[in-house]
């Protein structure tokens, strides 16, 4: 009786476990659409918005879709939202400061919100539209703050719509991509890498720490350069900054004159391929500021006028600049040359560098910056060597200032031999018209082996 007792307990649970499924199914999220109609573009609000902090008066009602992530804790109380691009519109760009956090949860990347805008303020800071409450500084002045914990749900109406993020975020070069209009949306960039001191280094040092984050180089092939912020928060913060090349992306933001990329996660970084190391590079941070650039194997002289090349450092970075510094002096020629760069050792060499302007007032001959290359100077006289001058891509009179540029990539694979590159300022220290300052800096020249 015993036996046929346990075989018949052991054939109900075999037939009860035959009757469970092997995966549950998922709990069906209900999703309520707000029953609400977009009336506005936000490209109307793009173009009413200004420096001045603005209360919306109007019942209006934006879409837009969101592209920032609060999740991995490089975002804080801020949403950033873009429009969708077509043929013939770029994306569109805006961001919402938000007194929360996990907004993730409720507004995901993809997920398209209606914004409903009576009685909200707007204003443009550091080039990019926000929305929000209004906030104002002890000293009285106005901007957008954070929507209040009460208040962002009546503004911020999440839909059932979500579309891939691969519809949202635009690949290009930095070149293309570093651009105001583009501030607040997702971008790729390809064939990037960190600059070299940050090789080895954490996303966030306390050592390096500007605002709560750590602002990281990452350049391209062409010589452009943005910055990669990091908050302490990120729950990557502590990880290393990979000796790759590769793709990364995020949302682009500026503070001054500086683009920033912030990465929503570590997985926006995707750096895997062998980097690019150049044979020869200058990045001036060793020079002391405000004193007579002297490094070992280059050249500082002068041709007119009684100044010379100059070390600076601006928001942390040092590089070489020309200024007129008031001087009296009708004209002013200098050169900054560098040491002797071999050509043999390598082959499709390459110069970039990246320069930038101050209180230039014009474009023109008399006040400028030029690039040549010698394959003869001697090392001391430089009116008497043979210079080609060089095609680059330089600073102009609407270049924001201290804002450096990319030169592009500068085909040197002709060149044979030991050749000098120079940077050659032209001004003047009477002419208030023509004593605008230029700045170079990260010089390198890459090759193949």
């Amino acid at each position: 009786m015993k036996c046929q007792r346990y075989l018949f307990i052991v054939l109900l649970l075999v037939l009860y476990s035959g009757c469970v499924p092997d995966e549950l199914p998922a709990p069906k999220l209900n999703c309520n659409q707000p029953t609400l109609v977009t009336n506005k573009l936000v490209k109307d609000i793009h173009t009413n918005a200004n420096a001045i902090v603005t209360q919306y008066k109007y019942d209006d009602i934006i879409e837009a879709y969101v592209v920032s992530s609060d999740e991995s804790g490089n975002f804080f109380k801020s949403i950033s939202f873009q429009t969708l691009a077509t043929a013939t519109t770029p994306a569109l760009g805006f961001s919402v400061p938000v007194d929360a956090t996990n907004l993730y949860i409720e507004y995901r990347v993809g997920n398209k919100v209606y914004i409903k805008l009576k009685d909200l303020y707007t204003d443009i800071d550091f080039g990019g539209v926000r929305i929000g409450n209004i906030f104002v500084n002890s000293y009285n002045q106005g901007g957008v703050g954070r929507l209040s914990q009460n208040d962002y749900k009546k503004v911020l109406h999440a839909s059932c719509e979500t579309v891939n993020v691969e519809k949202l975020v635009r690949k290009g070069t930095m070149e293309a991509l570093l651009k105001d209009e583009n501030l607040n949306t997702l971008i790729e960039f390809t064939e990037v890498q960190f600059v070299e001191n940050a090789i080895g280094r954490s996303y966030f040092e306390e050592s390096n720490n500007v605002g709560g984050a750590t602002n990281w180089g990452l350049n391209d092939k062409m010589g452009n350069q943005v910055y990669v912020r990091t908050s302490s928060f990120a729950n990557f913060s502590s990880k290393i900054i990979p000796d790759k090349r590769g793709k990364v992306r995020g949302i682009l933001t500026k503070y001054g004159n500086d683009f920033q990329l912030l990465p929503r996660s570590e997985k926006d970084i995707v750096l895997t391929a062998p980097r690019a190391t150049p044979f020869f590079s200058q990045n001036f941070d060793q020079v002391p500021e405000n004193s007579t650039l002297s490094l070992p194997g280059w050249g500082n002289f002068v041709q007119a006028g009684s100044l010379f090349w100059k070390g600076a450092l601006y928001a942390g970075n040092g590089f070489a600049e020309f200024s007129i510094s008031g001087t009296r002096v009708n004209s002013n020629i200098a050169w900054l040359v560098t040491p002797k760069i071999d050509m043999d050792q390598h082959t499709k060499e390459v110069l970039t560098f990246r320069a930038a302007q101050h209180r230039l007032d014009i474009d023109s001959p008399l006040n400028s910056l030029e690039v040549y290359v010698s394959t003869d100077f001697d090392g001391l006289n430089v009116a008497t060597a043979t210079w080609t001058r060089l095609t680059a891509n330089l600073p102009k009179q609407a270049t924001p200032w201290n804002q450096f540029i990319g030169s592009g990539a500068i085909d040197l694979s002709a060149y044979k031999g030991k050749i000098n590159i120079a940077f050659k300022y032209t001004g003047s220290g009477r002419n208030l018209a023509l004593d605008g300052t230029f700045q170079v800096d990260d010089v390198q020249v890459f090759g193949e082996k």
